[in-house]
């Protein structure tokens, strides 16, 4: 285990401390306010990590810390038990997080296929894992857990996600498997909804996508483009403005960096798999964010997308592996 640049057997640090005063993972359920009953996986490293994941939501992550500074973006709603999947409710219980799970069978605008209504982003975010196992030593923390998104006469999916975070590292990789448990084919959504917020996003934060063809999904955004990478300070009633990223490369990255406080994020992750990397940029005051985004498709919704060629459609009795990882790690410093 490397501690502060020094490297240490598992005996060395014993002998010096309890290990869970480095590293460890510990569940935990909230009390109060409209997340009670809530339950919560806190995880840290020895490299100053800190992360919280949400077993009751489909083991997203609520937060992330690198060294006491914050990165993720935590809506005003906070943490809201009960989700109603209505067609207005989203943005009235949506919590945000550092990472939200958006899909399996939407994502994008609300809309309906026949007889059947498909919520905002889909249900699978707000889906409560089973059979969550959380495991520790000495070289990673490791969370499991099932997610299944069901109906009686309909679909019958079931995602497995494996979190694994080095105990001395910065890193968290999230590797999930969509398997269709039904004989027929099933088109499957998905989309990492990556979220940056205060103080890591700031103005001056540098963002470097990587290379390929870029279209705005607004006008507002259109007219905007020139300055897509540009961070502002917040500005009130500012209109949201998306991009649409196709990457060149096979292993696309994402690099942000923020040189006044010396930190660096970095999102890798499969874009044959992930096609689609969407730009979600919210300068407006209260509800200030960056969503950095990989995904199959372009969030137009499912209705849309179907009717424009969409074709993620895992046969029956089958599975697609999907995943990302980010590292946090430090960077110098901008001189004042």
């Amino acid at each position: 285990m490397n501690i502060y640049g020094k490297d240490y057997s598992h005996p060395d640090v014993l002998k010096r401390c309890n290990p869970g005063a480095l590293y460890g993972a510990r569940r935990v359920t909230l009390a109060d306010g409209r997340g009670r009953g809530q339950r919560l996986v806190e995880v840290g490293t020895s490299a100053g990590l800190r992360a919280v994941f949400m077993e009751d939501k489909c083991l997203d992550i609520l937060s992330l810390e690198y060294k006491g500074v914050n990165l993720g973006f935590l809506s005003k709603n906070g943490i809201v038990a009960v989700a109603d999947t209505a067609a207005d409710s989203f943005t009235k219980y949506w919590a945000g997080g550092f990472m939200s799970t958006c899909g399996l069978r939407n994502t994008g605008p609300a809309c309906k296929v026949g007889d059947e209504f498909f919520p905002l982003h889909g249900v699978i975010g707000q889906t409560p894992a089973e059979n969550v196992c959380v495991s520790v030593d000495e070289n990673e923390i490791v969370l499991t857990g099932k997610i299944r998104e069901t109906a009686l006469f309909g679909h019958n999916l079931e995602m497995e996600r494996r979190i694994v975070i080095p105990a001395d590292g910065a890193e968290i990789t999230v590797n999930d498997s969509i398997m269709n448990l039904n004989p027929e084919p099933e088109s499957v959504f998905l989309l990492y909804h990556i979220n940056f917020g205060f103080p890591f996003l700031d103005e001056g934060l540098e963002i470097r996508l990587p290379k390929g063809k870029i279209k705005p999904r607004s006008d507002f955004a259109a007219e905007h483009i020139a300055d897509m990478g540009k961070i502002t300070a917040p500005v009130d009633g500012q209109q949201e403005m998306v991009y649409f990223c196709l990457p060149d490369e096979k292993e696309a990255g994402v690099t942000l960096s923020n040189k006044n406080l010396g930190i660096c994020a970095k999102i890798v992750y499969d874009s044959v798999r992930l096609p689609v990397l969407t730009q979600w940029k919210c300068m407006r005051s209260g509800d200030y964010a960056l969503g950095i985004e990989p995904g199959t498709s372009f969030i137009r919704g499912r209705k849309e997308e179907l009717e424009n060629g969409y074709n993620v459609e895992i046969p029956g009795f089958r599975s697609f592996k999907y995943g990302f990882t980010v590292t946090v790690e430090d960077i110098q410093r901008q001189s004042s």
